[in-house]
């Protein structure tokens, strides 16, 4: 015989070994993933902050190479390259150079004042022999050559630091003629402790995190938090710093360790052709502390929410078996043809749901056979009203004014503003219509289907469809004056016209309610290929009124090669 296991048994256990699980699995799991969690939190911040900060440096770096070579460019500075030409005797050039000294000075001068914010504390000019022809500082001795590399062929960045512990930056870059020639090198020395307000700003770093500076020479060049005097006196030799100067890549998210020997997780923002790496570190040890009391809050809430969730399983598994049982013996009851069966349950659960559903099944299955006949003296009766619904052919034109895109016109109105531009539409359409005879059918969304039964000479029907078309085409003028001033779109609209017969499906009591056939087809088919504000007719229409007094052009076939109509434009003669 087999074994009856109870829902509130079967509850509970599924309940523990659930609880169980979880604690062994998220405290197992918590040391393994909480490493990358918790850096996946601190890691757009330090992302943010390298790029930001970094890219904050280097706009400045390069701001000021872009200055110093618009002074390059000066007309004096030139000149004076000119007229020092290397090949002259240092008597000659010491002569040139005292003339051109006071007008560098004073370029200079106003270049700084009016150009550069930043103070250059030196500059100095060399033409390519190595001969200085511009020093801010120092008086030019006409036998110096210049012992360092004048010979650069593109602006590099060095920081140094100055006899006096002055952090410096120096920038050479080119200076070039105009015929591309190369005639010598500008050597400008500033301060780089501007930077240090960039750097040494906490916003956005965590409390052991930090911002600094490493140059080629992998000595930090700006201030550190943990330790003093490191500018110039700290080695950096780090792993993010190798991979900038060695590779030129950028570290993201990496761990690595510190010049401190400190692990830390970092990003480095590396440019060096403009002379640094710019790091960004917190420290290991700080992002990971958490995870201990991490691991040890969830298996103390595992265990509690295991105490509270066996006793809760415990008196739910008794409140849902009483309605469960309930509902088995009304299954038994119903399938016996008891279909008077409730069962009323109320948990405000899914047994109740469930309840519901079953108590709604068999008052469904009850009225089952007296909706039967109820719908058979509803099907007689739709009979006598379609009965009643009749269709009369008529030869006839049928014509549709269409509004062009007034979907997208109107898809930012209120409900109002549209029903006012529709309505806007309807009442200038409708009584040109009616005034030439014409019988509006319905209004489609922006359009307006009509047509013209032939009840009349055929002659003055067609005259009447086509002068109405053709003084719906003038309505433009008079309708975009009425939209402006209700502060609307404007309108542009297309009108086509076909004929052919027509099903005029009607009531008994003779009211028209739609009409049917071809030509309505074709109306609706054609009207695309009219321009805006003009007529389009197929060539039934054509072929009838070509002896009267309109112009009809023919659209060429290739433009419409999808659709199997002759189409011609309408206008006046």
């Amino acid at each position: 015989m087999k074994k009856f296991v109870s829902i509130s048994t079967k509850l509970l256990i599924l309940v523990l070994g659930i609880s169980i699980a979880s604690i062994v699995v998220t405290s197992g799991l918590a040391y393994n993933f909480a490493d990358s969690i918790i850096k996946e939190n601190f890691e757009e911040s330090l992302k943010d902050e390298s790029e930001t900060r970094g890219s904050t440096i280097a706009s400045i770096i390069e701001s000021r190479i872009n200055k110093l070579q618009e002074f390059s460019k000066n007309e004096s500075l030139a000149h004076a390259f000119d007229v020092l030409i290397p090949g002259l005797d240092d008597v000659s050039f010491n002569k040139i150079l005292v003339e051109q000294s006071p007008i560098l000075h004073y370029e200079f001068n106003l270049f700084q004042l009016n150009e550069f914010e930043a103070g250059i504390r030196d500059l100095q000019i060399i033409n390519m022999r190595g001969k200085p022809i511009f020093s801010l500082n120092e008086k030019i001795d006409p036998l110096t050559y210049v012992q360092t590399n004048y010979k650069v062929s593109k602006p590099e960045v060095r920081f140094v630091q100055d006899f006096d512990k002055t952090r410096l930056m120096k920038i050479s870059l080119p200076v070039y003629s105009e015929n591309g020639n190369q005639h010598g090198v500008m050597i400008a020395t500033m301060g780089s402790s501007v930077f240090d307000n960039i750097l040494l700003n906490r916003f956005g770093l965590h409390d052991t995190g930090e911002v600094y500076l490493v140059n080629h020479d992998r000595m930090m060049i700006s201030e550190s938090i943990f330790l003093e005097n490191t500018p110039f006196n700290q080695k950096v030799n780090t792993f993010a710093v190798s991979e900038c100067f060695e590779n030129g890549r950028n570290v993201e998210a990496a761990d690595y360790t510190d010049y401190r020997g400190v692990d830390i997780f970092g990003y480095s923002y590396c440019k060096p052709d403009l002379g640094f790496v710019l790091l960004t570190e917190v420290d290991e040890s700080a992002i990971l502390k958490p995870i201990t009391d991490l691991q040890n809050r969830i298996i103390l809430v595992g265990i509690i929410l295991i105490v509270i969730a066996s006793v809760i399983t415990f008196v739910l598994s008794k409140r849902i078996s009483g309605p469960i049982l309930k509902l088995r013996n009304a299954a038994k009851e119903l399938s016996a043809g008891n279909f008077a069966i409730r069962t009323n349950i109320q948990t405000n659960d899914e047994i109740e749901q469930l309840s519901t559903s079953f108590d709604n099944m068999a008052k469904t299955l009850q009225e089952s056979i007296s909706a039967i006949g109820k719908r058979e003296n509803i099907i007689k009766q739709q009979g006598d009203i379609l009965s009643k619904y009749f269709e009369k052919k008529q030869d006839s034109y049928v014509c549709l004014v269409d509004l062009v895109g007034s979907l997208k016109l109107t898809k930012n109105l209120t409900e109002e503003q549209k029903k006012k531009y529709g309505a806007i539409f309807t009442d200038a359409v409708v009584p040109v219509i009616k005034k030439y005879k014409g019988i509006p059918v319905k209004i489609i969304d922006d359009a307006v289907l009509f047509y013209f039964p032939i009840t009349e000479p055929k002659d003055d029907v067609l005259d009447n469809v086509l002068k109405c078309c053709l003084d719906l085409s003038k309505l433009d003028q008079k309708l975009n004056e009425k939209t402006k001033s209700e502060d609307l779109p404007g309108m542009a609209y297309r009108i086509s016209t076909a004929s052919g017969i027509v099903n005029e499906a009607k009531t008994s009591d003779s009211a028209l309610d739609d009409i049917f056939g071809e030509p309505v087809n074709t109306v609706f088919k054609i009207n695309q290929y009219a321009l805006p504000n003009a007529i389009v007719v197929d060539n039934s229409v054509y072929e009838k009124a070509k002896d009267l007094q309109f112009k009809f052009t023919k659209i060429d076939q290739s433009l419409i090669k999808d659709l199997e109509y002759t189409v011609f434009i309408l206008s006046s003669k």
